[in-house]
């Protein structure tokens, strides 16, 4: 186990259980002492004593997929918040500190999701949807994705043609930076582009 992530199951530990379910918009069951915490939109057991996650119920999704889940459940859960999502999703640069932040071994994986989507937004939209997204608006495709119950990602995609090559742009809800640290929400980001292309990109479909 990385540092970490034990920090983060360490902080957990501290915190009043019921407290931090009805913060976190996850549930505590008391008699298992472990919570279930929606990640895109499906459940996972997040136990403490054990310091393990793992699946209940059917997933699109699953926890091999991607990497930093195993760091992220236990510090949202230890780091959430009162604020709830106002709605309006920002750029990431426009975090405090994010312009400087978001760039070199930090840079917001803008480009895989272009790289995989950019001529096929119905692909994009269905590969979203399963990780509980819904339609926003912006660019030719663009969706919602609640990575966290009160952690969303918007992903906004403009198709290429002969002209102009494909782009792409992931926004946080401005609530976020409440919930979990910038670096945190870097990894937030790397989390979705790579949950979105291991459902629907080209190495989705062998491409």
């Amino acid at each position: 186990m990385l540092a970490g992530e034990l920090k983060a199951w360490e902080k957990l530990e501290g915190r009043d259980p019921e407290e931090v379910a009805a913060c976190a918009g996850a549930e505590y069951w008391e008699d298992d002492a472990v919570f279930v915490l929606p990640v895109f939109g499906q459940a996972f057991l997040v136990d403490p004593d054990s310091r393990k996650i793992r699946e209940i119920g059917l997933h699109q999704f699953h926890l091999d997929d991607v990497t930093h889940l195993n760091l992220l459940a236990p510090l949202y859960l230890a780091s959430c918040a009162l604020p709830e999502p106002s709605g309006r999703m920002i750029s990431p640069g426009s975090l405090p500190g994010g312009a400087a932040f978001f760039r070199g071994p930090h840079e917001i994986p803008n480009e895989v999701i272009a790289h995989n989507f950019g001529s096929d937004p119905e692909k994009f939209m269905e590969a979203g949807a399963k990780l509980a997204g819904r339609t926003a608006a912006g660019g030719d495709a663009a969706i919602a994705i609640p990575v966290f119950p009160k952690v969303i990602v918007t992903v906004i995609l403009w198709t290429g043609d002969l002209e102009f090559a494909p782009r792409a742009q992931m926004l946080l809800e401005e609530t976020a930076v409440s919930h979990l640290s910038i670096d945190a929400l870097w990894a937030v980001l790397v989390m979705t582009a790579q949950a979105m292309v291991k459902l629907g990109g080209h190495k989705a479909d062998g491409g």
